[in-house]
């Protein structure tokens, strides 16, 4: 079964930080209500689904974009930036549960090893769709995210 899809173009309003694995859900409490007032402030653009995007994943760092997608017509202002994802072939596999770190890593795993049988490689970003919001699933277990792998 191929993992492999094309990335459609997707425009997002983030906020950009460094952070720890032990410091991410505090990082993400912080950085989500941020990005909807300010996005609130600068106007009711076309929202898409919330997302969190790493650049890097390391040992004692992570380097993170965390936002929403935005419609062509908006330009995001300080304090938010404009991140430009996608428009590109990816891997892209379904995850259902928690959103914890671990878990997500697991089945970032299953998609890298996929696409290695494959002989695909990743480009080494990390892109993850919330399509499921908690306050409108209580079920954990029906949180359903989109990880994406863009392809070198």
């Amino acid at each position: 079964m191929s993992v492999i899809r094309w990335l459609p173009r997707r425009r997002t309003a983030v906020f950009h930080a460094v952070t720890t694995r032990d410091e991410l859900e505090g990082a993400f409490a912080q950085m989500y209500p941020g990005i909807w007032d300010a996005l609130q402030e600068q106007g009711p653009p076309e929202l898409g689904e919330v997302v969190a995007v790493y650049h890097s994943i390391g040992e004692g760092e992570l380097v993170l974009s965390a936002g929403m997608e935005v419609g062509d017509d908006f330009e995001p202002a300080e304090p938010l930036a404009l991140l430009e994802l996608g428009g590109c072939e990816a891997g892209m596999i379904d995850h259902f549960g928690p959103y914890l770190f671990e878990d997500f890593r697991r089945t970032q795993t299953d998609l890298e090893t996929e696409l290695a049988a494959q002989g695909r490689t990743p480009a080494g970003m990390v892109i993850e769709r919330y399509l499921t919001m908690p306050a409108a699933e209580p079920d954990q277990s029906k949180w359903h995210t989109e990880l994406w792998l863009p392809l070198a």
